[in-house]
């Protein structure tokens, strides 16, 4: 099922509703063991990345009616997906290296690295993988994440989100997307690993949050959906290479030595370039307007979408409501 609400369903309801549903996706990410099992190339199901995307809609959740929950709900429940999210950072990097490095190799230029270069640090980075994951087992970091996200379904029934409608989602809103433009500020201006990693997570944010409305879009209002999502991949992608820079040039000796990563740094080099050229000529497209201007735009569809939902016969609203 998509994270979205739903039309005549309160917006209290579809947030607790939504939210329950990314807890439970991520306890199936999990899976009945206390562990994800191996895979050589990180495409299980069961994978620590995935629970963490569950877990950050949670929080893009939390964020959209942050007014109505309280800074003191906000903030408890925020810190909890926070944290449990950290305990599987290091398996999710670890995971995500596998892939950036088998993507890489397929970049223009990547022929004029020395052969066998992208096969010994994909097996390199494959051990470590191994080796990650059976230490966040024996530290028993997936059953610490597996009862919060339990315990963490229980106090959903409890949540206070009094408003309904836009009055209930267009404060965190606006406040999502004016820390996102904040965020395109600051990379603009010094364009470090952290501070794209910063706008990242503000763009995510802004997509889930997206998500969540989508069912009041028609026609062109899906592109501004697709250019966040095009954003999150741009500078999820980099921030990806930024991580396998580093985790080669900590030991390049375990991964072929210096002279044979020079060539693939050159071909990393090159592709972040590229990717922070796109996100940058992305971000101002998404990020153009004043964040009042941007709430009233979505508002004008939620309201145009909500009236005609209202005004449908019972027999469309249910179509509408299965996605028929």
């Amino acid at each position: 099922m998509a994270f979205q609400l739903k039309a005549k369903e309160p917006v209290g309801d579809g947030i607790r509703r939504n939210v329950r549903r990314q807890i439970e996706k991520a306890l199936n990410h999990l899976g009945a063991e206390s562990e994800p099992r191996l895979r050589d190339a990180a495409k299980d199901e069961a994978s620590p990345k995935e629970v963490r995307k569950c877990f950050k809609r949670v929080r893009a959740a939390l964020r959209l009616v942050r007014e109505d929950l309280g800074d003191d709900v906000y903030r408890s429940e925020n810190w909890c997906f926070r944290d449990a999210g950290r305990l599987l950072r290091e398996v999710r990097d670890a995971e995500v290296l596998i892939e950036a490095v088998d993507k890489l190799k397929l970049q223009p230029g990547a022929e004029i690295v020395e052969a066998g270069a992208f096969a010994k640090i994909h097996e390199t980075l494959l051990a470590a993988h191994r080796e990650v994951l059976r230490r966040a087992s024996e530290d028993g970091a997936f059953t610490a994440v597996k009862e919060v996200a339990t315990r963490a379904l229980t106090r959903i029934p409890g949540w206070t989100i009094e408003r309904d409608g836009w009055t209930a989602l267009e404060g965190g809103l606006r406040r999502t997307y004016q820390t996102g433009r904040r965020a395109l500020a600051l990379a603009a201006e010094n364009a470090s690993t952290a501070s794209l990693h910063e706008w990242r997570k503000q763009a995510r944010h802004l997509w889930s949050q997206l998500q969540l409305l989508e069912a009041a879009w028609t026609g062109r209002e899906k592109e501004l959906g697709d250019r966040a999502r095009q954003l999150v991949r741009l500078l999820g992608d980099d921030h990806d290479l930024a991580i396998l820079r580093e985790t080669l040039g900590t030991d390049p000796l375990a991964y072929g030595g210096h002279h044979t990563l020079r060539g693939v740094f050159a071909v990393l080099d090159r592709r972040r370039e590229a990717l922070q050229q796109q996100a940058f000529g992305l971000g101002p497209t998404l990020y153009q307007e004043a964040p009042r201007v941007f709430a009233s735009r979505i508002e004008a569809y939620w309201r145009v979408w909500a009236a005609e939902t209202a005004a449908a016969p019972p027999s469309a609203r249910v179509r509408a409501l299965s996605g028929g």
